[in-house]
């Protein structure tokens, strides 16, 4: 069966929410397809996020959808989006039981964490082992707050948690043989032997595009995700990407919610804009 609609959204996250929010809110007939991945599934509650403070990631993207519900120009459609090719001036979307046909694209798939090859970490993920401080650092306050990384990524994540806790010890990777949950947080064996205790463990996610769809359509990005503009535009015309997938201006710039939302809301703004364009043009 093939379905013909003029944008696609791929993820459901707070990025593809906000988009088909904000595209739904002008009109414009929109599919958004929600595997329901989410990066943050892990996370008991949510925060730096203004009016969601401690809430959990479930209880937004669930507001998010009764809120789509009132608009009839959001399709959402609970499937993956498997692959994605040119047709004519749009594209041709495939997923598992259908194909769609659009004519604008945002990626906003998000991404999987790639991390260090450490035991525990995986199990902690969310919970007591991090990624952002700003989203997570201040619940641990006055530590100690230890860092697992090396480098940059080390000296930027202890510049800020040192404004948090009274110690913040940095660990190399090959340091560390496991990390286990502790009465006080976390216990962090070392290869050297002995023990770091800790309130929790930040540590780089090493985040890797989750979909293909870019590579598919020739989209200029790599392992740490797509290449934007300032509009969320890609290398290739008609196509966006928005939310963690998306390379930040500057890694300074976190990537949370309010980042991924804002991000969602301006490329939706540039699609309303091209498709009005296109509507004008053809009279």
């Amino acid at each position: 069966m093939t379905l013909v609609l003029r944008t696609a959204i791929v993820g459901g996250g707070p990025a593809g929410l906000q988009a088909a929010l904000t595209l739904g809110r002008m009109h414009v007939e929109t599919v958004l397809f929600d595997d329901e991945r989410y990066r943050n599934a892990t996370s008991a509650r949510m925060r730096n996020v203004l009016g969601w403070d401690g809430a959990t990631p479930a209880e937004l993207r669930s507001a998010g959808r009764t809120e789509l519900a009132a608009y009839p120009w959001v399709h959402v459609v609970g499937e993956s989006v498997v692959s994605a090719r040119a047709h004519g001036d749009g594209f041709a979307l495939a997923t598992t039981s259908s194909e769609w046909l659009v004519d604008h694209l945002l990626i906003a798939s998000g991404v999987d964490d790639d991390l260090l090859p450490i035991p525990g970490l995986h199990d902690l993920w969310g919970d007591l082992v991090l990624p952002c401080p700003y989203c997570h650092g201040y619940e641990f306050s006055p530590g100690p707050i230890a860092i697992i990384s090396s480098g940059g990524h080390a000296e930027h994540i202890g510049a800020l948690l040192r404004g948090l806790a009274d110690a913040v010890p940095v660990l190399e990777p090959d340091e560390v043989t496991a990390v286990t949950r502790s009465a006080s947080g976390v216990t962090i064996a070392l290869r050297a032997g002995g023990t770091v205790e800790a309130a929790c463990v930040f540590i780089p996610p090493n985040a890797k595009p989750r979909s293909s769809l870019f590579t598919d359509l020739g989209v200029t990005g790599g392992a740490d995700g797509i290449d934007v503009n300032a509009l969320g535009r890609t290398s290739v015309p008609n196509v966006w990407a928005a939310g963690d997938v998306a390379r930040r201006a500057a890694p300074r710039i976190p990537a949370g919610i309010v980042t991924a939302m804002a991000s969602g809301l301006t490329a939706a703004a540039d699609i309303a804009a091209a498709v009005s364009a296109a509507r004008d043009a053809r009279g």
